[in-house]
């Protein structure tokens, strides 16, 4: 019986957070406070992946949930990025058994982590991988890391372009994975 990601059960302000809210209008130079829409995040997610569209998400998590994946929920990041997600990739352990349950059905899923992507705590700092124009080539990009094991990773929202992120990176490990991601034939900024 394939192993499911179980959906930890989610206050209902988060649950009602998550939901799916219609687009909204979003010029090309809009500032992420004022088209990013709020989440009350009580997990990390696993994402099958973001979408300009409510249509084509729709699709993804539809053929996702034929393979049997459970809990899986479409929420409006805001700023026209619906993501597929399912709840409750909390533990490295899960995390680990998943993507590989997820990537033998055809599925490279990365995980999202509780905070802003962006967030730059003391010890800490984040890399971006890219810079795109548009959620869908942000996406593809995202894919192609997942397809080499870079799977903690988020798209951000920053002065009308997508950033490919790693967040919450220890400064202490910053060379390491640098040297990580040229092996693996990418590049990565990191900011301070």
């Amino acid at each position: 019986m394939r192993r499911l990601l179980v959906a930890l059960p989610v206050a209902s302000l988060a649950a009602a957070a998550a939901s799916v809210l219609p687009p909204a209008a979003t010029p090309a130079r809009v500032s992420a406070a004022s088209c990013r829409t709020a989440e009350v995040q009580v997990h990390d997610e696993a994402v099958f992946g973001h979408f300009a569209a409510l249509g084509p998400a729709d699709a993804l998590k539809g053929r996702a949930a034929a393979f049997g994946f459970q809990g899986i929920k479409i929420e409006s990041d805001g700023c026209g990025d619906y993501e597929v997600e399912i709840d409750g990739a909390d533990r490295s352990a899960d995390r680990v058994s998943f993507a590989a349950e997820a990537q033998r059905a055809g599925f490279p899923v990365t995980f999202e982590q509780i905070g802003p992507p962006l967030d730059r705590k003391p010890g800490s700092t984040y890399g971006v991988f890219g810079t795109f124009g548009s959620i869908a080539a942000a996406n593809n990009f995202v894919l192609r890391l997942a397809a080499v094991n870079f799977r903690y990773i988020d798209i951000a929202y920053q002065d009308g372009k997508r950033l490919v992120v790693l967040p919450a990176v220890p400064l202490k490990a910053t060379l390491s994975i640098a040297n990580e991601v040229h092996k693996a034939g990418f590049h990565i900024a990191f900011h301070s």
